[in-house]
């Protein structure tokens, strides 16, 4: 214990890399016996592994290779030694065996068993887990070869998101290697831009461990994503393939629509593996590569009056050639197609390499590296505003964000203002496994992750710009993405970790340490190539002054382009359990984890914001700084507890445990205070008329520079700052699963399993700069809290936001599973599985920056209210199957068959009014108050809208909601946050192998043809499968108040008619069946 509190100076996970055969051996007459010999060998290997009974005959062999197949052999003099042939291990697992060694006089040779009839093999020992073993990873469908194809066969899962938490909330490690999207940009819980790191075909097992009572196991609130990658075996084993689609591998029936023939697209995969003995029984080699190559479609949305391909816009085409014309003629920049986009293009190479070393039967190294290198286009940003301005575009209300999305049913863009990811994911890792004269073993990893993305432009950079219709919307936009130009993000991490374990009869006893140092430097400058909003097409081509202007520039002279945030966060976790196993059928484990984090550098700090007061979440007045971290004092305890019995007579497991869970958070959270602090970079917004006069466009992005401060510590005018609560304190949950396991036999078996978790430390925003409401609105049953005036929003004038990242516990959520199961017997293996699940949360943090995250939470007061609603990561019913039956015939051939198969409501959203009700400043913000009978007034005509009167948008109206579920059955209520539902998604994918095999100089060589296939239904028919895509989720503008102060409303145009369907079907590929085609030697 001495040596690993001397090993550890810095929370972080558990690595789970390796697997464990455990149980009890007795004798015929039940007496357990110790020093009874157990030698397990990995027979591709020859590894070797080896171990004694302890007191009550209690064995472990742990740090064992996941997979096989192994031979164990147990042995005890006078009594027949005892061999087990083919046991398989899954990763994370322990595979709990209980061996009987009968007198040798009763037995004339020695006894042979095959694993897969011991009644007690196989059984599940953890909280809820799922483990995805080679079989699946070879036989299951999958086009985009990454992780998350096969993480969706969990039950509680909903895309990347488990258990009802947000994805970057899990913990993806590889070899014990950390491959997390540790900056959070995106939902994906992989690195990489899109791009999986490392090649599906060189892992070996995946586990997906959501309550794991192991306090080893630590770092994530959501789930545990484990993956361990393939090793050398003696035999030389490898192969070469390749797969293909184009355009021509989709389908055009998306219903009763058929859509235009496609564009041309293909997408090109190359690779090989190989892997062998470098030494027979004592060093082997595997090593992958591939590189990828291909092109899609990224927009699927087209102008109104242009190609008719994917969703129409309400934007026309007539619009949009004026706005080019007029860029390329007075400017001489090109923005782009407007219709008929060009391609996406994507492009990755990735490669691994792996050295197993078995220094002796008691030691075990193992070297791994890996590198990817990745390109991909990405389409703009969606409706966020660099800097967040508040300002009120002509006939419309105060807004901080658009109200339409750039590529929307009601706005269009240009293909150069698209952007590009360079992704660049480098890891490796060293693990020793050793064991000590069967008392004591010792595992040691050590990894580093190197990740970087950088962004570019293809079209140049060029000032945005976003045009409104003189109606308070958006419906163009042009030049460069807003958040491209100096934007890259490095993360460099480095992690030791140590477990030490006793074994002492019944008890089994491990103390470790863990720590993980990451490096994090972000370069974010929002709207560093300028950014202008004109009310109209027009006040932008005659030069008239914008409403509003954004910028950001370096206040360092000798760096135009600066990091300004360069995080160093260190993360400690020391631990200790006991696996006490009270008998053969009954484990208790029990134990302690404590976790510190510790921040080694500080930011600097900006005296103008420290002199300011802000009230806390009681109201006191603070000084916030924003050198100040938070306290590094504070120790995150993890207690937990979980047991496993068993029921032998009744082939039952009973299995379950509650505990602490530490996780970890997006670190763009944390450096959101330095790149604001306004000490390193300037971020400005121009939202008074009277000084808009100032900022006419101007192509140079840097035109206006001179005409802010260039003094580090000014505060600009709305400028927006982040702080710190001195005691935020990272994510912690209270998690307790209970699930009983029953086998029925030959292979089946069915589980119920329960999950509730309740948020100890949730992440949360909260705007200090914001006032309280003072007053309510006149609207009949809505008398929600708002503004008098504009003026009565801010605390201090001159600042637009204060965010301050806090904690709160008010968060649930909770699970029940159903599941059967049919373990591989001739050929066949399955599952399917129903889950009801349920999550609230304060809020989703919807978004990386910190006051558009802030805005992005609807509510039905400000955003500073914590309302509980229904989480944005839940799905309340879903069902999952994966189905794979494969068949020999003719001697040389085999057949596989495989279905994932998955029922689901579709994505959740929120009714929010499009405008800003509550005169807080957040246009997109204030939910919904579903009234039958809303005020509506005339309608102008507009942007190609004819003019509508009250009557007519209220007969449309009521036509919305009556095609609505969750408006018409909530009618007289508020809208709640991400509670209206897309109808259900019925999806069924498949994955056909064709194997054609044959031994020559006595060794196999299979060729293998392969069809991927996902929404196989849809090839069918041409109805099955189809998504949809919500129509508006903002139907009411609002247009101000009317004599009596009542809210007064318009009902939303889309191509000249007023929305009266809640959903249309999602006229692109997302809705049709698409198709990878694979051809692969094997030898």
């Amino acid at each position: 214990m001495i040596m690993v509190a001397v090993l550890a100076t810095l929370i972080t996970t558990a690595q789970v890399t390796t697997s464990s055969i455990t149980g009890v051996v007795k004798t015929a007459d039940g007496q357990p016996i110790e020093g009874a010999s157990l030698v397990a060998v990995h027979t591709p290997s020859g590894t070797q592994y080896s171990s004694l009974a302890k007191k009550g005959g209690v064995f472990t062999l742990p740090g064992l290779r996941t997979g096989g197949p192994y031979t164990l052999k147990i042995s005890f003099t006078g009594l027949k030694a005892e061999t087990i042939n083919d046991i398989y291990l899954l990763l994370g697992e322990p595979y709990v065996i209980n061996p009987t060694l009968i007198d040798e006089s009763k037995v004339l040779s020695e006894v042979v068993v095959n694993a897969l009839k011991k009644k007690s093999s196989g059984d599940k020992s953890g909280g809820a887990s799922t483990v995805i073993n080679q079989r699946m990873l070879n036989t299951m469908p999958t086009i985009s070869r990454s992780i998350n194809d096969f993480t969706r066969v969990t039950p509680q899962a909903n895309g990347t998101s488990f258990a009802g938490r947000d994805g970057r909330f899990n913990n993806t490690q590889v070899d014990g290697a950390n491959l997390n999207n540790n900056f959070g940009l995106s939902s994906d819980p992989l690195p990489g831009g899109g791009a999986s790191p490392i090649s599906i075909d060189a892992i070996e097992e995946v586990s997906v461990n959501i309550a794991p009572f192991d306090v080893r196991q630590s770092g994530f609130t959501g789930a545990g994503i484990n993956a361990v990658t393939k090793s050398g075996t003696n035999t030389l084993r490898g192969s070469v393939y390749g797969l293909y689609r184009n355009q021509d591998y989709n389908g055009l029936n998306v219903g009763d629509t058929k859509l235009p023939p496609l564009v041309q697209s293909s997408n090109k995969i190359f690779g090989a593996t190989l892997g062998g003995a470098i030494i027979k029984n004592k060093l082997f080699f595997f090593a992958s590569y591939e590189e990828e190559e291909g092109n899609r479609p990224g927009i699927t949305f087209s102008p109104r009056g242009g190609s008719g391909a994917g969703n129409v816009s309400n934007t026309s085409v007539d619009s949009l050639a004026k706005f080019a014309n007029h860029l390329r003629t007075a400017y001489g920049y090109d923005p782009g197609a407007f219709d008929n986009f060009p391609n996406f293009a994507n492009k990755n190479t990735k490669i691994l390499a792996k050295i197993d070393w078995n220094i002796n039967n008691n030691h075990k190294l193992t070297l791994k590296y890996s590198d990817l290198s990745s390109f991909n286009d990405q389409a703009l940003n969606g409706s966020s505003i660099p800097n967040n301005p508040s300002f009120t575009p002509a006939g419309g209300g105060s807004i901080s964000r658009l109200p339409n999305n750039r590529f929307s049913l009601n706005s269009m863009s240009f293909a150069n203002s698209n952007y590009q990811f360079k992704d660049v994911v480098r890891t490796g890792s060293i693990e020793l496994n050793s064991n000590f004269n069967s008392k004591f073993s010792n595992q040691f990893i050590a990894t580093f992750s190197k990740i970087q993305a950088t962004r570019s432009v293809a079209g140049g950079i060029f000032p945005t710009i976003d045009i409104f219709n003189n109606n308070g919307q958006n419906y163009m936009s042009a030049g460069s993405d807003p958040f491209t130009r100096n934007n890259d993000v490095k993360n460099d991490v480095f992690t030791i970790t140590n477990n030490f374990t006793y074994y002492a009869g019944k008890h089994t006893i491990t103390g470790g340490a863990t720590y993980e140092y990451q490096s994090v430097g972000n370069m974010f400058m929002p709207g560093s190539a300028s950014y202008y909003a004109f009310n109209s097409l027009n006040d932008f081509i005659t030069n008239r002054p914008p409403a509003a202007f954004s910028y950001t520039f370096s206040l360092d002279p000798a760096k135009p382009a600066v990091y300004a945030a360069d995080l160093k966060v260190g993360q400690l976790g020391i631990y200790a359990q006991d696996e006490f196993n009270v008998n053969e059928n009954f484990k208790l484990t029990y134990g302690l984890r404590v976790d510190k984090i510790m921040f080694p550098e500080a930011p600097l700090e900006n005296p103008n914001v420290s002199a300011l007061r802000f009230p806390d979440r009681n109201g006191v007045p603070t000084q916030y700084k924003t050198s100040e971290w938070p306290t590094q004092s504070t120790l995150y305890f993890s207690p937990r507890v979980g047991f496993r019995y068993k029921i032998d007579n009744e082939n039952l497991v009973v299995r379950g445990g509650t505990g602490l869970f530490t996780g970890r958070i997006p670190f763009v959270y944390l450096t959101n205070m330095p790149s604001n602090s306004q000490m390193y970079q300037a971020s400005q917004a121009v939202t008074n008329p009277a000084l808009l006069g100032n900022f006419l466009f101007n192509p140079n992005p840097d035109a206006y520079r001179g005409s802010f401060s260039p003094t580090p510590g000014v505060l600009g005018n709305n400028a927006n700052i982040v702080m710190m609560d001195p005691n935020f304190k990272f994510p912690q949950v209270w998690r307790t699963n209970i699930a009983v396991d029953k086998k029925l036999g030959n292979g089946w078996s069915i589980t119920a399993e329960a999950l509730i978790t309740k948020d100890i430390n949730a992440v949360i925003m909260r705007n200090a700069n914001e006032r309280a409401t003072n007053a309510v609105l006149n609207g009949g049953l809505d008398a929600r809290p708002r503004f008098a005036a504009a003026a009565d929003r801010r605390l201090y004038s001159n600042l637009g936001s204060a965010i301050i990242l806090e904690n709160a516990s008010r968060g649930n959520s909770g699970s029940l599973t159903l599941q059967v199961t049919k373990t591989s017997t001739k050929g066949f293996f399955g599952t399917i599985a129903y889950t009801r699940s349920f999550a609230n949360e304060l809020t989703a943090n919807p978004g990386s920056q910190a006051t558009s995250t802030w805005q992005s939470n609807p509510t039905t007061a400000t955003q500073n209210a914590q309302q509980l609603f229904n989480s944005a990561y839940v799905t309340p019913h879903r069902v999952i199957t994966s189905l794979s039956y494969k068949f020999e015939y003719a001697k040389n051939f085999a057949t596989t068959i495989s279905l994932f198969g998955e029922i689901a409501k579709g994505n959740n959203y929120s009714y929010t009014y499009n405008g800003d009700l509550n005169n807080d400043g957040n246009n997109a913000s204030d939910l919904m108050f579903i009234d039958y009978t809303p005020n509506f007034v005339a309608q102008a005509a507009s942007g190609g809208n004819p003019a509508r009167t009250a009557a007519e948008q209220l007969a449309a109206w009521q036509q919305f909601v009556d095609a609505t579920p969750y408006l018409r059955q909530n009618i007289g209520q508020y809208a709640g946050r991400n509670e209206a539902y897309l109808p259900m998604v019925s999806r069924f994918d498949l994955r056909v192998v064709q194997d054609i095999f044959t031994n020559i100089g006595g060794r196999k060589h299979t060729l293998q043809i392969t069809a991927d296939i996902f929404n196989f239904g849809n090839m069918l028919f041409k109805s099955s499968g189809l998504r949809q895509i919500t129509t508006t989720n903002q139907p009411l503008i609002f247009r101000g108040y009317d004599g009596t102060g009542r809210p007064t409303f318009n009902l939303q145009q889309q191509s000249g008619q007023l929305v009266n369907k809640p959903w249309v079907d999602n006229l692109s590929l997302a809705s049709t069946w698409s198709m990878q085609l694979g051809l692969r030697y094997i030898f």
